[in-house]
């Protein structure tokens, strides 16, 4: 039977419904809880001509603000502003004022990030908090995003693996929404909401996918995607642009792990990678707490998504978690 579930952050509705799992599709295979994709990741040559991404094709993007590069010279990241931008830092304010930027991930034409490994993931993930500091010091910037779209279905146009930053002038509407969740709950309880959460699902263990010494995830209680994931720090901070230098590595270990089991269960799955981030200030230092949030795209979102915005996810999140954590039991 259908249960109705509510997020208990933001109010988000969702119906877990795994009895629509096996219906037909006139789009290809069925949708369900396993994965829509090819059961095997697809597979890329080193380097392709046509990549602009790609070692040797750096001429067809724009001049790169940073650059990581090996022992050798050979850059391993390359941060670029977007060709096709939604904001531009050189709008006005009244217009799309505002950075966007692209973080190329390697040299190599990979399909898939797991593929770099803890430790050039863990450079990337420094990338990533770099960026965000910088763009925090810039006057009329309040507040930051990084995504990646893996994936067409996951809204990527290109399939060298990248990830994209944007900083904006105003605090986006969803971690709004979350902020204000947040306030009401640190007011009324007197600590972190999502501290609050962590230790309740680490508790239950229902919903727990991973649990080393600094970091967790979980799947979601009210998930809008199957196998949806929150990856969460065991120590509070609200901003991510304040990360310690020896949170990085650890972070990027948990995060390869979150994907690799995403990867086992729902082989070539495409996915949006989200960190949700307080803005650019210290207003909410002891009530908002950052984190990851990884969406599988295996469900298609159609009429009730769209037209009502409630979602409706074909596997529980108790059932995506028992088999992401299949290899640990």
């Amino acid at each position: 039977m259908p249960e109705l579930r509510i997020d208990p952050i933001i109010g988000r509705r969702v119906y877990i419904a795994e009895d629509r799992a096996g219906r037909p599709s006139d789009y290809g295979a069925a949708v369900s809880g396993g994965s829509s994709a090819s059961e095997t990741p697809p597979t890329a040559p080193a380097v392709r001509g046509n990549c602009p991404f790609c070692a040797g094709n750096e001429i067809h993007t724009p001049v790169a603000e940073l650059t990581v590069s090996d022992a050798s010279g050979q850059w391993q990241c390359r941060v670029v502003p977007n060709k096709y931008p939604a904001v531009r830092i050189d709008r006005p304010i009244e217009g799309a004022f505002g950075a966007h930027e692209v973080i190329i991930e390697s040299p190599e034409h990979l399909l898939d990030v797991t593929r770099l490994g803890p430790e050039r993931l863990a450079a990337i993930v420094r990338v990533y908090r770099d960026r965000l500091r910088h763009w925090a010091a810039q006057p009329g910037i309040r507040h930051g995003l990084v995504f990646k779209n893996s994936g067409c279905d996951a809204g990527a146009s290109l399939e060298h693996i990248h990830s994209q930053v944007t900083a904006v002038p105003f605090v986006l509407p969803v971690v709004e929404r979350e902020l204000a969740a947040a306030e009401r709950f640190y007011g009324s309880q007197g600590t972190c909401i999502f501290c609050d959460l962590l230790q309740r699902e680490l508790a239950a263990g229902q919903r727990v996918v991973a649990n080393h010494d600094a970091y967790a995830v979980v799947t979601p209680h009210a998930p809008r995607q199957p196998y949806e994931m929150w990856l969460l720090s065991k120590t509070h901070a609200a901003r991510f642009d304040q990360l310690a230098d020896d949170a990085i590595e650890p972070l990027a270990a948990m995060l390869l792990d979150a994907l690799e089991r995403l990867q086992a269960v729902a082989p070539g799955c495409p996915y949006n990678l989200l960190l949700h981030t307080a803005p650019f200030d210290d207003e909410h230092a002891a009530s908002y707490h950052w984190h990851w949030e990884i969406v599988p795209r295996l469900a298609h979102e159609a009429g009730l998504e769209w037209g009502g915005g409630v979602h409706i996810c074909p596997l529980s999140p108790e059932n995506a978690a028992r088999r992401l954590r299949r290899n640990d039991e």
